[in-house]
């Protein structure tokens, strides 16, 4: 990576012949801009770190939204499914 910008990474390449240029890809969604089609990719790793980080994100607010309010069924299932969603997610099941 060479830049980064509010909107777009830059990305330094070289060509076949040796000639170094760049490459400009949209920060949203990693598709390059200008020229044939082309994505950035986030290592598979990561993406699976990401979802986890976002599973657990989301079984904490859910846990706050029930500890405001105890008598909410709602919020408690809610929570309820997250936790087996994650469960089953690490399982593999």
């Amino acid at each position: 990576m060479v830049r980064l910008t509010g909107t777009e990474i830059f990305v330094r390449c070289t060509s076949s012949d040796g000639v170094p240029y760049q490459e400009r890809y949209g920060r949203r969604d990693g598709v390059r801009l200008g020229g044939g089609r082309a994505e950035l990719v986030t290592p598979e790793l990561e993406n699976a770190v990401l979802r986890e980080e976002e599973s657990v994100r989301r079984i904490d607010a859910l846990f706050r939204r029930w500890k405001r309010d105890r008598d909410d069924l709602d919020a408690l299932r809610s929570l309820r499914d997250a936790i087996s969603d994650y469960l089953q997610d690490r399982v593999g099941g």
